[in-house]
C-alpha cells in the first residue's frame, strides 16, 4: 500500500515537471495565430423566395482582421469570393450546379428551374487555403404566369418570348420582357421555322398545356415553366406518324386539341372521362383535298372542327366525336351570303370576331379578295354563310400578310408589310392606320383576346383588355431584330388611340402572338 503510494506521488512530480518545462520552453518554437474570416448573415434573412427571371440580391458581411471588407473594392487582395448554386436535399436527384458570381455581394438574374435550391458562399484566404462558407436556402417560383406570348424565328430555329406589363396582366405591377423562353429551359430552341401556339385549356382539371409548333416538330411545354413536355417522337402522340410534317396546333371551345400534320388530323378529347396522361389519336379518314392551316374557333356541338379544304374551295366538317372528316351535308338556303358547301376561294386567314363569327379573308383565281363571315357556332343550319364584303380596291390587299378582328364591333384590321389598315366592311371604306419606322416591316398583328368563349370580366381566363390592346410587329431585316408595337383601341370603332403606343424589342422574325392565362398548378 505505501508502494502505491509513492508510485503515484512520483507520478504527480513527473506530471507538473513536464508541464512546467513546456510553459518554460514557450519561447524555443514560433507560433502562427490563422486570421480569422467571419461572415456576418444577421441581418439577412434565413430564406429566399425569388420569382424565375428575377434578380437575386444578397449581401452579407465579411469581417477580416476586425475590419468589415468594402464589397465595392475589397482592401484584402488575399481574399477570394464566389457564389454558387445547386438543388437543395429535397431534388437532390435533379443535377445541376450554376456559378453564379465572384463578388462579394450577390446580384444575379436566376435563370434556373423552379426548385429550391441552397446558394453557397465561400470566402477564401489563399494565403493559407482556410474557407469559410455561408448557406442561403433559395425557392425559384414561376414568374411566366401571365403575359403576352411571342413565336418567333431566330437563326432558322423557334423561340417564344413574353411581354409582361399592366394592360396584359392582372397581377404585373412592373414591365418585364422575357426572351428565349425554350432554349432557356431545355437547352437549345425548337428545330425549323416557327407556325403557331397556344395555350389550351381544353384539360379543365388544371393540368393545362401550352403547345407550340414549327415547321420540323411540334412541342407541349409546361406553361409555368416552358419545360418541355412532349415532343413530336415522344409523347405527343400515341404513335408517331411515320411522317413528321406538322403544320398547325390549335384547342376549341369545345374541350379537344387539334393537330394537323401531313395533311392530316389528330385530336385530343378532354369531354371523354379517361385517368392518366393524354396525347393525339391516330389521323381521322375522310376523303379530302389539301387543309388550310386553320380551324374554326367557336363551333356548336354538332362538330368536332371545321376545317377548309383548299383543293376543292369548301368547307368540311368533324361531326361530335367524328372519326373521319366529311364535307358540310346541310344544303344552303338562297338567302346565305354565301355556300360553305361550294365556296370556290382560297383561304388566307381567318378570325374570330364580332357576334362570334369567322371573319375569313379569301382570293380567287383572278386576284380579287373578299372578306367573308360564318356563323359555325350555330351549328349546321342552312344559312351558315352571314357576309361576303369585296376587299379587291383596298389598298395593299393584294400584299397583305395578317388580319385580327374585334369582338365588341365591325372591327376588323388587316396589315401589308408596309401599313396596318382598317376595313369598315358595313360601309365598304378602308383607313390607313400606321405605318411601321424606316427600315422595319410588319410581319403580323393581333388584338389581346383569347379563344375561350366563357368571357366574364376579371376572371383569370379573360385577357384584362379583351379586343382593346392591338399588338403590331415588326422586322428589320439588316439587324434580324423584331419588335412588337402595343397600342390602345377602341374596341367598338377600332380607332388608335393617341398617347398609348409602347414598343418592345429584341426578339426574332416574329410569325404569332397569342394571351397566355394566369397558371393554375
Amino acid at each position: 500500500m505505501r508502494k502505491a503510494n509513492i508510485f503515484k506521488l512520483y507520478s504527480f512530480l513527473f506530471l507538473m515537471i513536464t508541464m512546467v518545462s513546456c510553459y518554460d520552453d514557450k519561447g524555443n518554437y514560433e507560433y502562427q495565430k490563422l486570421d480569422e474570416v467571419t461572415i456576418d448573415v444577421s441581418e439577412m434573412e434565413t430564406s429566399y423566395s425569388i420569382l424565375r427571371y428575377d434578380t437575386l440580391t444578397l449581401q452579407p458581411k465579411v469581417i477580416y482582421k476586425g475590419t468589415q471588407v468594402n464589397p465595392e473594392n475589397p482592401q484584402f487582395k488575399e481574399l477570394s469570393f464566389s457564389w454558387e448554386m445547386y438543388p437543395a436535399q429535397i431534388n437532390r436527384d435533379i443535377q445541376e450546379r450554376h456559378d453564379l458570381a465572384t463578388t462579394l455581394h450577390l446580384h444575379k438574374e436566376i435563370t434556373a428551374n423552379e426548385l429550391v435550391w441552397e446558394v453557397l458562399f465561400t470566402v477564401t484566404n489563399t494565403n493559407t487555403g482556410v474557407k469559410t462558407f455561408a448557406k442561403f436556402p433559395v425557392a425559384v417560383t414561376p414568374s411566366l404566369a401571365e403575359g403576352w406570348m411571342v413565336l418567333y424565328e431566330k437563326e432558322g430555329n423557334t423561340d417564344v418570348g413574353l411581354i409582361t406589363n399592366n394592360e396584359i396582366s392582372k397581377t404585373a405591377t412592373n414591365e418585364r420582357v422575357y426572351y428565349d423562353l425554350y432554349a432557356n429551359a431545355n437547352g437549345a430552341p425548337i428545330s425549323g421555322k416557327p407556325g403557331s401556339l397556344i395555350y389550351s385549356l381544353a384539360n379543365l382539371t388544371g393540368a393545362h398545356a401550352l403547345y407550340i409548333q414549327s415547321s420540323n416538330d411540334a412541342v407541349r411545354v409546361d406553361p409555368a415553366t416552358f419545360r418541355s413536355m412532349a415532343v413530336f417522337n415522344d409523347k405527343l402522340f400515341w404513335t408517331p406518324p411515320a411522317v413528321k410534317t406538322p403544320e398547325f396546333v390549335t384547342a376549341t371551345i369545345a374541350r379537344k386539341e387539334f393537330l394537323i400534320n401531313n395533311n392530316q388530323l389528330h385530336l385530343v378529347d378532354y369531354t371523354i372521362i379517361a385517368p392518366g396522361d393524354r396525347a393525339f389519336n391516330d389521323a381521322l379518314a375522310g376523303s379530302y383535298g389539301k387543309l388550310a392551316p386553320w380551324m374554326a374557333t367557336a363551333t356548336s356541338v354538332a362538330f368536332d372542327a371545321i376545317l377548309y379544304d383548299q383543293t376543292n374551295k369548301r368547307f368540311v366538317k368533324v361531326v361530335s366525336r367524328g372519326a373521319e372528316i366529311i364535307p358540310i351535308a346541310t344544303a344552303q338556303a338562297a338567302t346565305a351570303a354565301f355556300d360553305v358547301k361550294n365556296v370556290g376561294l382560297e383561304l388566307i386567314d381567318s378570325d374570330l370576331g364580332f357576334s362570334n363569327f369567322e371573319h375569313i379573308l379569301m382570293k380567287d383565281g383572278g386576284g380579287s379578295y373578299f372578306l367573308l363571315t360564318a356563323n359555325f357556332i350555330g351549328g349546321e343550319t342552312t344559312t351558315i354563310g352571314r357576309g361576303k364584303y369585296n376587299m379587291s380596291s383596298c389598298p395593299e390587299i393584294a400584299s397583305v400578310n395578317a388580319i385580327t378582328a374585334g369582338a365588341y364591333g365591325e372591327v376588323f384590321y388587316y396589315s401589308s408589310p408596309n401599313s396596318l389598315y382598317q376595313f369598315k366592311y358595313t360601309p365598304g371604306t378602308t383607313d390607313k392606320l400606321w405605318t411601321p419606322p424606316a427600315g422595319e416591316t410588319i410581319t403580323t398583328i393581333s388584338l389581346q383576346k383569347y379563344y375561350n368563349q366563357n368571357r366574364a370580366t376579371g376572371v383569370i381566363y379573360d385577357p384584362k383588355n379583351f379586343c382593346k390592346i392591338l399588338y403590331i410587329a415588326t422586322y428589320n431585316e439588316s439587324t434580324k431584330i423584331g419588335s412588337v408595337y402595343q397600342m390602345g383601341v377602341n374596341e367598338t370603332n377600332g380607332a388608335i388611340i393617341a398617347g398609348t403606343e409602347k414598343k418592345y424589342t429584341g426578339f426574332g422574325k416574329i410569325k404569332a402572338m397569342a394571351w397566355k392565362p394566369f397558371i393554375v398548378r
